[in-house]
């Protein structure tokens, strides 16, 4: 085998000191496991998440639509509404270890009350009554755990602009449609997996309209939800 000479061991030293001189910094942070040193790179301040869930109607969503009640106790602003689904994304950003924010847009709609009714006591008319509703919101979070913890709980709250909107159909009548912006308020409690995370929120969502049924003037209508989620996270 041949040995080094002084000129080459020399040429090699340079080359070593200069490699180790103009690479850029990696923004990595030491870990001390028992077997010895070792580098991770830092985590991200920022990530991506796209969601989706079940949405429950509570309040006036839920009860009965008033149209084909045979209960005179009923609510009169009751639309029938079953559960339905909630699709949406956010960007979280991490102002600390243990604190975050994001906006976020989420689109979330009901399951539609359809049958049949008596329309001018001649015809049985097929009808349909839609809620759903645009959600812009600017959530906050609180971490427990480590960053780098595989699991981690967290509390949610926040605010939002609804765009709320009321669609009904009557067969051979056409279809009416209606919408009101409202602010909501929502909160709740998560558990992040790695890149996984489940989530239970409640929105308070309530507003004023005369525009929606009963045709009784100005009525403060109750759109509240619960909403069960999970996301997937990229980026961090």
């Amino acid at each position: 085998m041949r040995r080094l000479t002084n000129g080459t061991a020399t040429f090699v030293l340079l080359m070593l000191v200069g490699i180790t001189t103009f690479v850029p910094p990696v923004d990595a942070r030491v870990v001390l496991p028992p077997d010895g040193s070792q580098y991770q790179r830092g985590l991200s301040n920022h990530e991506f998440l796209l969601e989706g869930g079940l949405a429950e109607p509570m309040g006036d969503q839920k009860d009965e639509l008033y149209l084909v009640s045979d209960d005179p106790m009923a609510n009169m602003l009751g639309i029938g509404q079953g559960t339905g689904y909630e699709i949406g994304f956010r960007i979280r950003s991490y102002l600390g270890d243990y604190f975050a924010v994001s906006p976020s847009f989420h689109y979330i709609r009901m399951g539609s009350a359809t049958g049949v009714m008596d329309y001018d006591g001649s015809l049985d008319l097929a009808y349909s009554v839609r809620a759903s509703t645009y959600k812009y919101g600017l959530d906050f979070h609180v971490f427990t755990g480590g960053p780098r913890s595989s699991f981690r709980p967290f509390l949610t709250g926040g605010i939002a602009l609804a765009h709320n909107i009321y669609r009904d159909e009557l067969q051979y009548k056409g279809v009416y449609k209606t919408s009101v912006n409202a602010p909501a308020f929502s909160g709740g409690l998560g558990f992040k997996m790695n890149n996984i995370e489940l989530v239970g929120e409640y929105t308070y969502n309530r507003f004023d309209s005369a525009n929606l049924p009963p045709d009784l003037g100005q009525l403060t209508y109750n759109w509240d939800y619960l909403i069960v989620r999970v996301a997937f996270s990229f980026g961090r």
